[in-house]
């Protein structure tokens, strides 16, 4: 648990030139990731003789919506997650004459949940003796958000500040461990949920499952993105054609194929095929895959995607909605250099082709890749039988088709992707 900094002053980070025009100023509004105002500041300071050092901001929080009587004691709870039995718990140990629940309005936690859904569990599961007060608020776990919660605080005037941190967060109190480690617990049964999550040992947390479930509903029902990337020839569109084929026989969901020399032409046709160009076109590639799954649908791509940097933004795209199983296709380049019946390897090698991928530019290996499938000396039924078992070990496909694959008759079309799919 912390406490507002004493005198009520706040401290947030900043830059040599923001706190200079804010003692100019004589205040500095304080906001959130999205720069609605929660606070503002006055008295200010920045004199690292007062205790602040270098590159923070200091002064007192005004605009309080909820004055405490004189003598009075009040907790201010920031909420970056549910709420549960073991903080309620250790809250009511404080002995706080107020308890008050600050309910987000906007954004998302920084475990994903988004605002609206974290504000429904936190009505729902509240004790009748706390206030919830909506705020404007988006919590991120950066060092900010140690002083949005601060500002907060005082602007509620409150004499403790009792923080629901989320799992992505660590080094919490010892005091708040218990709610902590139950909500970091839960979210992983949401995530891993193949059926409806098994109970916790803590009475809302359970209460508040039902409507985390329709945020993050059991893997067979929820939106899932599989994203093949590896070098042109790699075999990635072969499968990843198959494996739409497949599923759309197989599953009650819509299922969208993506296929990057297909995005190239229509949805990216404007781009280049430089660094930049390439990486707008994957991040193009992700937020539709992102769409398809935000309505339970499934989603196959397959462009090269040679950036991590890229793949990493669709993750984060991907996964603030659903799901997503990236596919390393680790066909050797070497082996696709062998099959490039087009002679796009034999164009770059000689320089006619520029910026491909492998030859005259990079490509970042997938050090997350949930599936690593190498296609030399295998048959399009076997790999693609390799991708439709790991789908349904993890629960979003039904387990009688974990073999099914092998046995299924899907067009078998040439192993050499053309090059210009990003």
């Amino acid at each position: 648990m912390g406490e507002p900094p004493a005198d009520g002053r706040v401290r947030i980070p900043a830059g040599e030139d923001d706190i200079a025009r804010a003692l100019v100023a004589g205040e500095v509004v304080v906001g959130d990731c999205e720069s609605t105002p929660v606070a503002v500041l006055s008295d200010l300071s920045s004199s690292p003789d007062a205790g602040w050092i270098e590159g923070r901001l200091a002064g007192v929080g005004e605009g309080a919506e909820l004055p405490a009587a004189s003598g009075r004691t009040r907790v201010v709870v920031t909420s970056a997650r549910p709420l549960t039995e073991a903080d309620v718990e250790s809250v009511r140990r404080l002995g706080a004459d107020e308890v008050v629940l600050v309910v987000p309005e906007s954004g998302a936690s920084p475990d994903g949940v988004p605002a609206g859904v974290l504000r429904q569990c936190l009505e729902l599961v509240a004790p009748e003796d706390f206030t919830l007060v909506p705020m404007p608020v988006s919590w991120r776990g950066s060092e900010a958000d140690e002083a949005l919660t601060a500002a907060t605080a005082a602007r509620l005037e409150g004499t403790h500040l009792w923080r629901l941190r989320p799992a992505t967060e660590t080094g919490a109190d010892k005091k708040q461990r218990a709610g902590d480690e139950l909500w970091a617990e839960g979210l992983e049964r949401l995530r891993e949920a193949t059926s409806e999550p098994a109970s916790s040992a803590d009475v809302l947390l359970d209460k508040a499952m039902p409507v985390l479930g329709r945020w993050r509903p059991p893997r067979r029902q929820r939106g899932v993105v599989v994203f093949f990337t590896g070098f042109s020839g790699s075999g990635k569109s072969t499968l990843a054609k198959g494996l739409a084929d497949y599923l759309t026989g197989q599953v009650d969901r819509a299922v969208t194929l993506l296929d990057g020399d297909v995005v190239r032409r229509l949805l990216s046709s404007g781009l280049g095929f430089d660094r930049a160009g390439r990486d707008l076109n994957v991040r193009r590639i992700g937020f539709v895959a992102a769409e398809v799954a935000r309505h339970g649908g499934i989603a196959v791509c397959a462009p090269i995607a040679p950036y991590a940097e890229s793949r990493a933004a669709v993750r984060e795209m991907v996964e603030a909605v659903g799901d997503l199983v990236l596919v390393h296709v680790a066909t050797p380049l070497a082996e696709c250099e062998r099959r490039d019946v087009k002679g796009l390897y034999k164009k770059a090698r000689a320089g006619v082709v520029t910026q491909f991928t492998g030859i005259s530019d990079p490509y970042d290996e997938p050090l997350d890749a949930e599936l690593r499938v190498d296609t030399t000396g295998a048959s399009f039924e076997e790999s693609l039988a390799v991708i439709t078992d790991f789908l349904a070990a993890g629960g979003w496909l039904p387990t009688q088709t974990t073999q099914a694959a092998q046995a299924t008759k899907v067009a078998h079309v040439s192993p050499s992707d053309p090059q210009p799919e990003g």
